[in-house]
């Protein structure tokens, strides 16, 4: 699976699927890991504009991508969660322990 990855400044921008599910989890997860591991990214933005259903295939790729993030000393901001895709992360208690910002322009000043 390709990913569509942006820079800005020192901040790298993933925009995840569609639909954040079994289907497409794999892929983004051996894709973030792949991009990742070839790059010193100390700063990272998981953006869900596009993303319409996270299941918890995807709910356990972001917690796997935040916890290897954090533990080279980087940092990661959830941007952009549609009103469907936020319930599903309250319903699963990652509004309390995740940094979340409404929009990708949010999360890069929430990062820089």
């Amino acid at each position: 699976m390709t990913l569509d990855i942006t820079q800005e400044k020192e901040i790298s921008i993933v925009m995840i699927p569609q639909r954040f599910d079994a289907a497409t989890a794999p892929g983004t997860e051996a894709g973030l890991k792949d991009f990742l591991a070839g790059s010193s990214v100390k700063k990272l933005i998981l953006d869900f504009s596009r993303t319409e259903y996270v299941a918890s295939a995807g709910l356990k790729v972001v917690l796997v991508i935040t916890r290897d993030l954090m533990k080279s000393g980087g940092r990661v901001v959830r941007a952009g969660l549609t009103p469907a895709v936020l319930r599903v992360f309250e319903m699963a208690g990652f509004t309390s322990i995740f940094s979340i910002s409404a929009s990708r322009e949010e999360a890069v000043r929430q990062l820089s």
